[in-house]
């Protein structure tokens, strides 16, 4: 059989450079398909000798090999306007395999969840006047990664003119300690306007970038089947309760937040709480932590001085199980109290309220629909490639 396969192939690849050849069009289309008759005749005329060596039942696979391929690359030729690399039909094939299991999951989905899903309380709609511009520095993610790197440049030469000029300060032998000290701290406080204005940017930019962030969440969010799900459909009735749900990306985000927890509960109930984790750590900063923060004298050498700026920066810490699961029982409020998750104009939620949910969200919904990659926001938002110009950006 080995040899048929290769008399085959080699067949195939004749055929298809007389076949699929640019050929002068029949205005009835006659050439359209190929005919096994055709085959058969080309077959004999080129390779008659050879297949006089094969049983019936192996010329009419080869017959029938070509056929199919025949067809197979007429149709590329036309959808295409070339013959795809076997790559590229992998790739084909792979990508009908799991459009063909999402099909399946959501039809045994909806088998499930028929009422939640016909009257899903969430509907896309979209800004009247606001659409996708390229050119647009934050409608950009290249421009506005440009745009944040140059204002983190700005930031770093304001700190290290800052750090210049205290140098020049300590060094000075005409000023006394005090007045070094209070030197110092007016820099500081420059520095940090500096840093303030460079980390919230421009507002119209900020505010641009706003819609076009909540219009990419929004398409994702729309494409994905886990707001089908009973947990969530049990977090908007919390939500409803509450008087807030009729923001679909704070609940969405929420729900991330939630499972984090979920699935570090679990992980953690098998480590004692004080145990540390494998990996988590935590920046700390010792400055913060301080009876008095905002205390800055200092008496010694100028070597202890530098050494004592430096032992206040930030440091990282391994933290324990315990602190990790504190880490993301916070985080629920966190996500859920997000700007970024907030509709233009909508004033957030208090502390208080978001900490009320938060303990109705881990007491009333079971964790076991919760894996870990159940709620994946983020996971089907388009990228730039995906976006049309023009396209109006969606608000709700």
């Amino acid at each position: 059989m080995k040899s048929l396969y290769i008399i085959t192939g080699g067949i195939l690849a004749v055929i298809a450079v007389v076949f699929l050849a640019p050929q002068k069009q029949d205005k009835t289309e006659e050439k359209a398909s190929i005919t096994h008759d055709e085959i058969d005749a080309y077959i004999l005329k080129e390779y008659g000798p050879i297949l006089e060596n094969l049983t019936p039942e192996e010329k009419e696979l080869a017959r029938q090999d070509i056929s199919a391929r025949l067809a197979r690359d007429k149709a590329e030729m036309r959808k295409y306007g070339r013959i795809l690399t076997a790559d590229e039909r992998s790739e084909q094939w792979w990508r009908a395999q799991d459009e063909a299991e999402e099909k399946a999951a959501y039809a045994a989905l909806y088998a499930e969840r028929k009422d939640w899903i016909d009257n899903f309380p969430f509907q896309p709609r979209y800004h009247q006047d606001i659409v996708y511009d390229p050119e647009n520095i934050a409608h950009s993610d290249a421009k506005y990664r440009a745009y944040e790197k140059e204002l983190e440049r700005k930031g770093d030469e304001a700190f290290e003119k800052y750090e210049a000029e205290v140098d020049k300060i300590w060094t000075r032998t005409d000023l006394t300690r005090e007045e070094k000290d209070q030197a110092d701290a007016e820099l500081y406080r420059a520095v940090e306007l500096a840093d303030q204005k460079y980390h919230e940017g421009d507002p119209e930019i900020e505010e641009q970038r706003r819609l076009i962030m909540r219009h990419k969440r929004l398409a994702g969010f729309y494409e994905q089947h886990y707001r089908y799900l009973p947990e969530f459909e049990q977090a908007y009735r919390i939500f409803e309760e509450e008087g807030i749900a009729d923001n679909p990306i704070r609940l969405a985000h929420t729900m991330v937040g939630l499972e984090n927890y979920f699935v570090t509960q679990r992980q953690a109930s098998q480590h004692d709480p004080d145990e540390l984790h494998p990996f988590q750590t935590r920046w700390e900063d010792p400055q913060a932590q301080s009876s008095n923060p905002q205390k800055n004298i200092f008496i010694g050498t100028r070597q202890e001085f530098t050494e004592s700026r430096r032992s206040i920066r930030p440091q990282r810490r391994r933290i324990t199980w315990g602190e990790q699961l504190e880490r993301h029982f916070r985080c629920i409020v966190g996500n859920m109290m997000s700007q970024r998750n907030l509709i233009p104009g909508e004033e957030n939620i208090t502390r208080e309220q978001a900490e009320r949910i938060r303990d109705r969200l881990v007491a009333e919904i079971l964790p076991d629909g919760f894996t870990g990659n159940t709620f994946l926001v983020g996971m089907m938002d388009p990228k730039d490639e995906d976006m049309v110009p023009g396209q109006s950006l969606l608000v709700e």
